[in-house]
């Protein structure tokens, strides 16, 4: 079954492609751009969160996964941080409004227990 294409992803993936060709480009060789570059678009392909350490990205483990140990740089992390923080909001913005488009799940009637309901008028005594 083939896998049904989102335009708000195709969009947003070229947008994270484009991020990395202006921002990461100049600062990696060419293979650590290219698998950095093909890591950040995986991630908004399979739309997954990049790996969090603290709340924070965790550059280790994206060096890691990108076989780039060496090239981590802090001014490297510094320029790739806001692609990073694009993703992630991007998935968030992604989930609410998925749960928004949801179908509401069907709930059973509701059902109010009926009081023992009279036909016959109730009669205060009057007090003498």
């Amino acid at each position: 079954m083939p896998v049904k294409k989102n335009s708000a992803s195709d969009v947003f993936q070229r947008k994270i492609s484009d991020f990395c060709d202006m921002r990461l480009k100049p600062l990696l060789q060419p293979r650590s751009f290219e698998n950095i570059k093909g890591f950040m678009i995986g991630l908004v392909v399979f739309q997954s969160r990049p790996p969090l350490r603290a709340g924070r990205v965790d550059f280790q483990e994206i060096a890691t996964l990108c076989g780039m140990d060496e090239e981590m740089s802090p001014e490297l992390k510094r320029v790739a941080q806001p692609g990073f923080d694009a993703i992630l909001r991007w998935l968030g913005a992604t989930k609410t409004n998925t749960s928004r488009t949801m179908p509401a799940v069907s709930k059973a009637p509701l059902r109010v227990p009926a009081k023992a309901v009279s036909t016959q008028p109730q009669r205060r005594a009057l007090a003498s």
